[in-house]
């Protein structure tokens, strides 16, 4: 069973300030709308499901959903981190891995690398996670920009995050 987080249910960090980010609807026959990213400093997008909502003694996967713009800036490595809300109570601001969302990357450092999906979205995953009895609350899968990166980003668009069985 899979489980579908849309960008208008994901915590977008300054979304609500049309300067930074724009909400469309790229395709007439879905009604689902994207974010798309202006510009900002802070890049923080996070999502959450409750443990309950999901197969039990299963392990999972999440995937952020998005396009690259051609002129995109400051996208090329950010940090991806999942996690049960009830286990850690501070930030997450020194856990997780690099990901690499610009493929126009130069970088050879270590980190995981998007996929391109059929359908013509880029997908990079975020973390994985079990989930045992359902009680261990809700799952965090957040993308951010470490604290020393205060460059302006733009050109990135946000579908969603699904998560799904490994």
């Amino acid at each position: 069973m899979s489980f579908w987080i849309p960008a208008r249910d994901l915590s977008i960090w300054m979304s609500v300030d049309p300067e930074c980010w724009d909400w469309i609807q790229p395709d007439s026959s879905n009604p689902e709308e994207v974010a798309e990213l202006v510009r900002v400093v802070w890049l923080d997008i996070s999502g959450k499901v409750d443990g309950k909502s999901l197969r039990l003694k299963t392990s999972y996967s999440a995937y952020l959903l998005y396009k690259v713009q051609d002129l995109s800036e400051e996208l090329q490595t950010s940090t991806a981190a999942v996690r049960f809300t009830k286990e850690v109570y501070d930030e997450i601001s020194d856990e997780g891995y690099t990901v690499f969302l610009d493929t126009k990357s130069s970088l050879q450092e270590n980190g995981r690398f998007p996929h391109l999906r059929s359908d013509g979205w880029m997908e990079i995953k975020l973390g994985e996670f079990f989930n045992n009895l359902g009680d261990d609350g809700e799952v965090e899968m957040k993308l951010f920009n470490k604290k020393d990166n205060f460059n302006y980003k733009s050109g990135l668009t946000v579908r969603g995050i699904d998560i799904r069985p490994n």
